[in-house]
């Protein structure tokens, strides 16, 4: 695989450019959403629907990095899948805003995207692999493979995988990337088309501290760029609650708190909830605020005091403000490959996964030496005693047995 040489170096900066002139900084806000789905009727759901979040507000602008806590159960997935356009089902009320309008789908899209909580990646191809694929799969058609070549390599290049570009990206047979850097590919697939906004769930889930820690190095990098990056995080440890610079703090589907982190522990110690000196915070307060245990604090009051507090009213201003001083989107629209270069893309992909995994054939080669066994066991002896009906079942049993 060839590497860039230097002439396309003075090729890339056009490149990043071209790329960077359609987007935007954008701000995400949202203003009393709320999120209910249809359940069975129980003494706890008289009217037969659940509240998964009831009225929650909050902001995410450039260059800032966002936290959505909480315990399990407290809404933090529904939430970023809500501000994601990732949820068709349900009762869905309030409003979400990009730059101080209503959000548009098309455009959202154009300027957004979306990393789930697991890698879902192909172990027989390399890093650079990968990422040339995805990049053919969501790039317009009239960007070239030149251009498709500069992009992978200065996305490789951000998140750090340049030195492991011809590593097998590994799964339970073979060796390949640690967690780590499996978790720095997902994200650097979805930054191939540069969004203004990227929505993380839970990005460090299933990592060790040192490799959390990293990953979260590079979205403080990415907010470093102007983008707009959020995620939902579990019990973080005290160097990742530091890289944040704001935290949104669930329970129960409503909001404990949401504002600028180096505020939050003077906030909660004014409403009687001082954290420990020597505690991480973050374990602290989600711990103050779970429900399933005992010492929790009463969350209903503390729901009632964030919603009277200077800290939301100071988080509705900067809503408000957005509306009538923040630049709308221009009506961008992402437009996707041809489907022709998809299909080209997705068959390449799927023969050179299945050469470089032979034991696939090997088993279905055995599945159908015992299909053979069986069949050939169970009319042994018939000669030639066989009418029409008889067949009948044994051809349905073969088609049906070759399907899988």
């Amino acid at each position: 695989m060839a590497t860039p040489s230097n002439k396309p170096r003075g090729g890339r900066r056009e490149i990043e450019i071209k790329y960077e002139s359609i987007r935007n900084p954008c701000v995400l806000s949202w203003s009393d959403l709320s999120y209910t789905v249809k359940g069975k009727k129980t003494p706890e759901l008289s009217w037969g629907t659940k509240t998964i979040l009831d009225r929650v507000s909050g902001r995410c602008a450039p260059r800032e990095l966002t936290a959505i806590m909480g315990p399990s159960g407290s809404g933090k997935t529904t939430l970023v899948d809500l501000l994601a356009d990732r949820i068709s089902s349900g009762d869905v009320s309030g409003v979400i805003e990009v730059n101080g309008t209503g959000r548009d789908p098309k455009t959202f899209r154009a300027v957004t995207s979306y990393v789930a909580q697991e890698d879902t990646l192909l172990g027989s191809f390399t890093v650079v692999e990968t990422m040339r694929m995805a990049a053919k799969l969501s790039l317009p058609s009239t960007v070239t493979s030149h251009e498709v070549e500069i992009r992978v390599e200065n996305v490789m290049d951000a998140m750090g995988l340049g030195t492991a570009r011809d590593t097998l990206v590994g799964d339970i047979f073979r060796k390949g990337l640690s967690g780590g850097q499996k978790r720095r590919l997902s994200i650097a697939i979805e930054l191939l088309s540069n969004p203004s906004i990227l929505i993380l769930d839970e990005p460090t889930s299933g990592l060790d501290s040192s490799a959390a820690h990293n990953v979260m190095k590079f979205l403080v990098k990415l907010c470093a760029e102007g983008k707009t990056v959020v995620c939902t995080i579990h019990q973080p440890s005290s160097l990742v609650y530091e890289m944040f610079t704001n935290v949104v703090v669930l329970s129960a589907g409503q909001t404990v708190y949401c504002g600028s982190r180096v505020k939050m522990i003077p906030y909660f110690a004014s409403t009687g909830y001082d954290c420990p000196q020597y505690m991480n915070p973050a374990e602290y307060f989600i711990s103050l605020v779970n429900t399933d245990f005992d010492n929790h604090a009463e969350v209903p009051k503390l729901v009632y005091a964030y919603s009277k507090s200077d800290v939301n009213k100071q988080i509705q201003d900067r809503i408000n403000r957005d509306r009538s001083t923040l630049n709308h989107l221009p009506d961008i629209r992402k437009r996707p490959p041809s489907a022709l270069r998809q299909f080209g893309v997705l068959m390449y992909r799927n023969l050179v996964n299945n050469v470089r995994n032979p034991g696939i054939y090997w088993i279905r080669l055995f599945m159908y030496f015992c299909l053979s066994f069986m069949v050939g066991t169970m009319y042994l002896s018939t000669n030639d005693d066989l009418t029409e009906e008889d067949l009948v079942p044994l051809l349905f049993y073969v088609q049906a047995f070759l399907v899988f």
